[in-house]
């Protein structure tokens, strides 16, 4: 990858910024309304009730979350409320197939979002700011949005991978749709531009320290 002209993503998320979410929990520890908070205000998310959407509180006292695509397989993301103020964060997140290699994910390894000091397989998600940890890290992946990586190290082995479900079949096939390679205003930061609606964001990474070598795509 090489830079072009120096411009800004005005549609980037702000730094730091992660979605939270709160849960009302009847006394027999069930889920009974999901809230996601926007702009510092809980909106009411409805639960499908066809049984394809389940919430359940574990011993550990988290919130799971289960949606099965029927024929496909489930995705799996665990909430956590880390600090006890009733506002939950997703701390993991796994595709499960119902068979080998079905659904729209390759990868299904669980992608966490809070990194170690070792090597972790990280989600990245659209409004979101993600990081890695000090070991060779996975960032994965899986929507087309405007993403920020932050702590992106080719030095310490790591790596993006894409596994969209989108229909990309290799590395060529991404560069297709590559529409700007530029920086930030102030220099600081790598982007990658993938017309007005997406784009990855290397948060500190200089145009020589990322190329299409530390890059995947799962087909």
């Amino acid at each position: 990858m090489s830079s072009g002209h120096n411009n800004s993503n005005d549609d980037s998320p702000s730094s730091g910024n992660h979605k939270g979410f709160q849960f009302t929990i009847n006394e027999s520890n069930e889920v009974v309304e999901v809230f996601e908070i926007k702009d510092g205000v809980p909106e009411l998310k409805p639960i499908d009730d066809d049984g394809t959407e389940t919430y359940v509180v574990n011993d550990n006292g988290e919130v799971v979350r289960t949606e099965h695509k029927l024929g496909l397989g489930s995705e799996i993301t665990v909430y956590a409320d880390a600090d006890g103020d009733g506002t939950y964060f997703r701390i993991s997140e796994q595709w499960t197939p119902d068979s080998p290699g079905a659904g729209p994910f390759k990868f299904e390894d669980r992608l966490v979002y809070a990194p170690t000091d070792g090597d972790d397989h990280i989600g990245v998600r659209g409004g979101e700011d993600c990081h890695g940890g000090q070991g060779a890290d996975d960032f994965v992946i899986r929507e087309a949005a405007h993403l920020r990586i932050a702590d992106f190290n080719s030095g310490e082995h790591d790596f993006i991978i894409f596994d969209t479900g989108l229909g990309l079949i290799s590395k060529e096939h991404l560069q297709g749709f590559v529409t700007d390679i530029h920086r930030s205003d102030d220099g600081q930061d790598f982007i990658v531009d993938f017309g007005s609606t997406a784009s990855v964001t290397l948060v500190g990474v200089a145009s020589d320290q990322i190329s299409w070598d530390d890059v995947s795509v799962m087909s």
